[in-house]
């Protein structure tokens, strides 16, 4: 299998939970031979006639950011093994569009982002849009706590529907050869739902195509439930797996009122890394 990660993205907050996320992106780099790319965006939110005010703000601030990502480099350069990069950069303005247009210039492979630890609006607007992020610039967007730890990677959950879910099994299955992991592709069941027909013969096939091509270690099962971002994060936790692949959409959307209002999606929830991973276009 062709070498599918050579740079990493991380967009930092110099937080302790994005050193912590740091930390693991180093492990992740080291391990696969990637070059780290560090990104601080500099959030913009005002209003059009106070955009001097921010300005006349954030250069002083941005000085102070100037140093704390010289203190970072200065922290983790030493920690990637000879030969591998840290490239660091700052920005200002949208972090989404920033995060995007960085992934795009500079060829990335995978992004890791931090796990959102609260649902205020001032916090969303400080964030990006995963789902949206993943289909531009088609990298797989991991959502990591900063105290995950993905150094050993057993057991990898990856949710199947009435499509054949090729990118996801690439990466799942480039994740699962490189750590020795076994993969548990589950699919919903419903009595009398037509639906589950065709979810259980893509399961069947996905299941198929793995056991063909690969000499990996896969288990298939349909799991009883009517969501499946719920279903899926559910056997996850019984089974005590170390990530979820997912696409975006519905597969990331959990059920009830108050997670459709917020749309609080299943990485929200998960205190296990989730992989984003948006359909070949």
């Amino acid at each position: 299998m062709n070498k599918l990660f050579n740079n990493i993205l991380v967009p930092v907050e110099f937080s302790k939970q994005s050193s912590q996320v740091i930390s693991q992106a180093v492990m992740i780099a080291n391990h696969f031979r990637c070059d780290l790319h560090l990104v601080y965006v500099e959030h913009n939110s005002m209003a059009d006639a106070e955009k001097h005010l921010v300005q006349a703000l954030t250069e002083g601030e941005l000085a102070d950011y100037e140093v704390e990502m010289m203190e970072l480099k200065a922290a983790f350069q030493p920690q990637l093994e000879d030969g591998l990069q840290l490239i660091t950069a700052m920005r200002r303005g949208s972090r989404e569009q920033h995060v995007t247009s960085y992934a795009l210039q500079h060829a990335i492979d995978l992004i890791i982002v931090e796990k959102p630890r609260s649902i205020l609006p001032m916090r969303f607007s400080r964030s990006f849009n995963i789902n949206r992020i993943s289909k531009k610039t088609g990298c797989p967007v991991l959502t990591v706590k900063g105290t995950a730890r993905l150094e050993a990677i057993k057991n990898i959950v990856l949710p199947v529907d009435a499509h054949l879910p090729l990118r996801k099994v690439m990466f799942a299955s480039y994740l699962a050869r490189h750590f020795n992991a076994r993969i548990h592709l589950i699919a919903l069941s419903e009595p009398g739902e037509e639906d589950n027909v065709e979810n259980k013969v893509y399961l069947y096939k996905t299941y198929q195509l793995l056991r063909e091509n690969t000499n990996l270690t896969v288990e298939c099962h349909t799991v009883h439930g009517g969501n499946i971002a719920d279903t899926t994060l559910e056997y996850a936790r019984q089974i005590n797996a170390d990530l979820i692949v997912v696409n975006p959409g519905k597969e990331m959307l959990l059920s009830g009122f108050v997670n459709r209002l917020f749309a609080r999606l299943l990485f929200n929830e998960s205190r296990i890394p989730v992989m984003t991973v948006a359909p070949a276009r």
